[in-house]
């Protein structure tokens, strides 16, 4: 009897070769760079060859590599060209169950939705708020985003970006005679805090500073409520850059300064481990990695040379 045909780790094989780079392919496929290498590695202990050495530019492919991807290249076309005619023949109409937080739905995930329904007009969202990973393994909701935490073997995780702390105010805020020209310089004028009142302390203290008034100041239970009132002119916020990223387009917000602080927890989104491939679960999670890496502008955290998975 033939051995079984390794579909999923030759299918990565082409798509590493195809985007010259294993973090590039993990972003296409939703994966975590880690599982494109245990792929690779697994495919190659099949067939006893090296597929792919190192150098200063990355990955080349060996002799033997290049002679696999040639014979394997036009076959996944043709396999992709057929699906694709497939899908296009039967339109399905279905429904997605996003659970997230407040601020994630209002600061990020809605403002982008526009750009999701054009990319899969047949895919409905509807969005829930919900602070903690949801039940995806038995409950109701499709896929959670929410910041990293633990979860179980029948999750599958992506991360989607970092936290960093930027400082951000109204723009009627700022007065000229008291101009920011340092980190220090923020104290001069009323502080927002968080519902922990920790923001402003974790920010100082990355420059070095430390002083009574970083714990005083009105403090908010979201960091949604957190921007609103940053818009409303009632003094300067620390917030999550990507939450920020809308308000700052939309020019409600201005950086005071290029100051960042690093928050050690990530944003993930998770789905069960079951049903990773369904269609429309994969075209979320595709689409919400990408969305992101425009959002983030590359604050993701390098862990061990990959991303994490949850």
């Amino acid at each position: 009897m033939s051995r079984a045909i390794p579909l999923i780790a030759l299918r990565t094989f082409v798509e590493v070769c195809k985007v010259g780079s294993m973090k590039r392919a993990a972003d296409h496929l939703c994966v975590s760079p880690a599982a494109i290498s245990q792929q690779i590695k697994g495919l190659e202990d099949q067939i006893g060859k090296r597929l792919f050495e190192r150098d200063a530019k990355g990955i080349q492919l060996t002799a033997s590599g290049r002679s696999l991807f040639d014979e394997l290249s036009d076959t996944f076309d043709v396999i992709e060209k057929a699906w694709s005619g497939a899908a296009l023949k039967q339109p399905r109409q279905t429904r997605l169950v996003i659970s997230t937080t407040s601020t994630i739905a209002s600061s990020w995930l809605i403002p982008a939705l526009s750009d999701f329904k054009e990319r899969c007009p047949t895919i409905e969202i509807s969005i829930q708020i919900c602070n903690g990973l949801s039940d995806l393994k038995h409950g109701h909701v499709d896929i959670s985003i929410q910041r990293e935490m633990a979860t179980s073997p029948d999750n599958h995780a992506t991360r989607l970006w970092s936290s960093y702390l930027i400082p951000v105010c109204s723009p009627n805020l700022l007065n000229k005679q008291r101009s920011i020209d340092s980190p220090q310089d923020c104290l001069t004028y009323p502080l927002l805090q968080d519902t922990e009142r920790n923001y402003w302390k974790v920010w100082m203290n990355a420059f070095g500073m430390g002083n009574r008034k970083i714990i005083q100041g009105s403090s908010y239970g979201d960091e949604s409520l957190l921007i609103s009132a940053a818009c409303a002119g009632q003094g300067i916020a620390l917030v999550n850059s990507v939450f920020a990223s809308e308000a700052l387009r939309s020019k409600r917000l201005v950086q005071v300064t290029n100051a960042t602080a690093e928050l050690k927890f990530d944003y993930f989104v998770y789905c069960a481990n079951e049903r990773r491939e369904e269609w429309a679960i994969v075209e979320f999670m595709k689409w919400a990695v990408q969305q992101a890496g425009k959002t983030a502008k590359g604050h993701v955290r390098e862990v061990d040379g990959a991303s994490k998975v949850a």
